[in-house]
């Protein structure tokens, strides 16, 4: 499972990580630019350090961070992370 989600949603650019309710509203520049990374741009890894305490310096994003394409008819896209914990 990816550490953040980038997507687009409802005309917003939204960073999320998934099991946590907080989430960061990103410019149009920064959605495109983390789509185009190969590793964890600086600005992302500071907006994981601060929203969720994590640290993705130097990350490569393809195993870290899911950036989710634009729909092609402009529809919304949501993200639903199910948990089921530790089983013994």
């Amino acid at each position: 499972m990816h550490d953040v989600i980038i997507s687009p949603f409802l005309g917003d650019y939204l960073a999320v990580r998934p099991g946590s309710r907080n989430g960061v509203r990103l410019p149009r520049a920064m959605y495109a630019e983390a789509g185009a990374a190969a590793e964890c741009p600086a600005w992302l890894a500071e907006v994981a350090r601060d929203a969720w305490r994590i640290d993705l310096s130097g990350q490569p994003m393809a195993s870290t961070v899911l950036v989710r394409e634009e729909s092609p008819l402009g529809f919304g896209r949501a993200s639903y992370e199910l948990n089921l914990g530790l089983q013994l």
